[in-house]
């Protein structure tokens, strides 16, 4: 999954959209909202300020944190999200000092204690350590931090009387807590500062500003610099991005092939911004811009809109906190509606793949012998290709086996489809070349999210729908025909992802309640005698799984028993980390477990059902382990 450092995944031609028609379009659930770091005066503390079309930005009117470390500064405040949805926050505490400032915080507002990270100061004859910055290098699995440094007797051939000696430097960590060698990073051959990163396709881009020459009032450029890989060599590209103009600080934002440069013209109290598309020719688009007033040298990142709505009621504590990573996702890249069973000695998550706007095309299979390590299968339906009746829309798969044929049950284009496999691992032949449900059967509800079970007495059941009310109907043996009318069961609070199983002689069932792109989509729960209901919901403990620090969306699942043994796992998904909404998910794993009278107990999305080296839950001979 493509990590966004210093660079912004724009939502759907909201932030570099020319037109003030489209900046003011809203949606119901906007996915991101975008957040302007900066500091005032000579350091005060941590500013804020929030946009929805990147242009028009609104001041938050309070100071997140206050600085505590070095020499007592907050200036040039630089803010990641990592992967595991941590914000981490680096900064300028001083002028002179030879190490910066780190923080970090799970929503923005509640900050951990600050810390000063002394990175230079074994380093002989070090300056100063200014405007730091994160990157995430996903290709190692670590964190760059780079700076610009002056270091006495270094770059001789560049030293002046009319400014600084400043090159890029960097350090890498994994924990923020241990730290490789300090090393240079960049030298274009002249003294530069304010160095900041983004990945463009395969190659690495560093933009920073050129040292002014204050005296002769001659300018430095912004500059670039192209690489291979994050830590280097950068080679210097000829032709300037900004010249001749009296700016610093430059943050960038991405958005497919349209690049944002926002720049500070610090001497003049405003900022300006220009946009390119190759690199190479650059257009001016400052006017109507509007920056926070007193904003200075800042980076913009994006946040999930409902947490930026957040910022603005929020007041931050002044009692630090501990941010809790969330857990890591179970499958690689954007995955939803996860639908979890065991076959054999096998497990198997079927998922949705997330695309934008829902319109996926293709379903695959991921395979696990232990629910720790996990192995893309790939494509087991196309079904852009291999139906008749629908192009898009794929969503929601779930396989059931009978009789040694696997039975993939979907959604395509508003109706649930089936087809048959002799392996999990497909491929999956449409079986009727016509759905096996379509949307007005007799029900009021869209007919979407499948869900099989096979009851002890052999007859078949499939659960579906999305609305106030649930659906099931009976299919007869063959699997792929129904045996009666659909009829419905009353689920309280009931949206859509209905999941049953039986255990212990009752039936649970268990449901999605809210919308998939909103943050409190969350799951509940309740027990009946028949699988046909009626269903019985707890008054207390009826929400089993919902929200949780970075942890949100965490809803549509699937529950998978281990062979043999009363332990089970619930997969879900969750919006994405560290960028995310309804239609960029991940499929996490979380530990399900009963009291003693049977009811479910809460889920936390915040714990990890397996912790490093963890064995896991292999399956030998048909059984879990004791």
């Amino acid at each position: 999954m493509p990590i966004a450092s210093f660079r912004l995944k724009f939502c759907a031609a909201v932030l570099l959209a020319a037109s003030a028609t489209l900046a003011a379009a809203q949606t119901k659930w906007p996915i991101n909202t975008w957040v302007f770091t900066s500091f005032q005066g000579n350091g005060d503390g941590l500013h804020l300020s929030t946009s929805e079309d990147g242009r028009s930005w609104k001041d938050l009117g309070k100071v997140f944190l206050k600085p505590s470390v070095g020499s007592g500064l907050m200036r040039d405040p630089h803010i990641l999200r990592a992967p595991d949805g941590i914000f981490r926050m680096v900064w300028t505490t001083g002028w002179k000092d030879k190490g910066i400032g780190y923080a970090s915080s799970s929503d923005l507002v509640n900050w951990s204690r600050q810390q000063y990270l002394p990175l230079l100061e074994k380093v002989p004859g070090t300056n100063n350590a200014w405007a730091p910055e994160t990157f995430f290098d996903e290709a190692r699995q670590q964190y760059v931090i780079t700076w610009s440094s002056d270091i006495d007797g270094r770059f001789k051939e560049t030293t002046s009387s009319e400014r600084m000696n400043n090159r890029t430097y960097f350090v890498t960590t994994k924990d923020f807590e241990t730290f490789s060698a300090p090393q240079l990073l960049i030298d274009p051959g002249f003294d530069h500062i304010d160095t900041t990163l983004v990945r463009s396709g395969k190659r690495y881009i560093a933009v920073f500003k050129e040292g002014d020459r204050q005296k002769s009032k001659a300018w430095g450029a912004i500059r670039w610099a192209v690489a291979d890989s994050v830590l280097g060599p950068y080679r210097l590209m000829p032709n300037p991005l900004v010249a001749g103009k009296r700016v610093e600080g430059p943050t960038l934002a991405v958005a497919g092939d349209k690049v944002r440069l926002y720049v500070d013209h610090y001497a003049d109290a405003r900022y300006g911004a220009f946009e390119t598309t190759d690199w190479l020719t650059w257009t001016d688009v400052s006017e109507g811009l509007a920056v926070a007033k007193g904003q200075r040298h800042g980076t913009v990142l994006a946040v999930p809109a409902w947490l930026a709505r957040n910022l603005e009621s929020a007041q931050p504590s002044a009692q630090p906190v501990v941010p809790v990573p969330a857990p890591p996702a179970a499958l690689e890249g954007y995955t939803a509606d996860p639908a979890i069973r065991v076959f054999g000695d096998t497990y198997y998550i079927y998922p949705t793949s997330d695309k934008p706007n829902w319109q996926t095309t293709d379903f695959s299979v991921w395979s696990s012998r232990n629910l720790v390590d996990w192995k893309n299968e790939g494509k087991v339906l196309d079904v852009a290709n291999d139906l008749r009746w629908a192009r898009i829309e794929a969503w929601a798969p779930d396989v059931i086996e009978r009789n040694g044929t696997y039975f993939m049950y979907f959604c395509a284009q508003g109706s649930i489809g089936v087809a048959t496999a002799k392996s999990p691992l497909g491929p999956f032949v449409d079986a009727l070349g016509k759905p096996l449900l379509t949307k007005g059967m007799g029900v009021q509800t869209n007919t979407i999210d499948p869900f099989p079970f096979i009851d002890d007495d052999g007859q078949a059941y499939l659960y579906f729908g999305n609305g106030k009310m649930g659906n099931v109907v009976r299919l007869k043996p063959d699997m792929v025909t129904l045996d009666g009318p659909v009829q419905t069961i009353a689920l309280k609070e009931h949206r859509e992802g209905a999941v049953v199983f039986k255990r212990a002689g009752k039936y649970y069932f268990m449901w999605s309640i809210d919308d998939a792109r909103s943050p409190n989509y969350r799951v509940g729960w309740g027990t009946a005698d028949s699988p046909l209901g009626p269903v019985t919901s707890p008054q207390d403990g009826f929400i089993v799984l919902q929200r949780n620090g970075s942890a949100v969306g965490t809803a549509h699942h699937s529950v998978v028993n281990v062979p043999g043994t009363d332990r089970w796992y619930a997969a879900y998904h969750r919006h994405a980390l560290p960028e995310g909404g309804g239609f960029q998910r991940q499929t996490v794993l979380a530990r399900m477990e009963f009291t003693a009278d049977g009811a479910i107990r809460p889920m936390d999305p915040m714990r990890v059902p397996f912790k490093p080296g963890d064995l896991g839950e292999p399956i030998v001979d048909g059984r879990g382990r004791p």
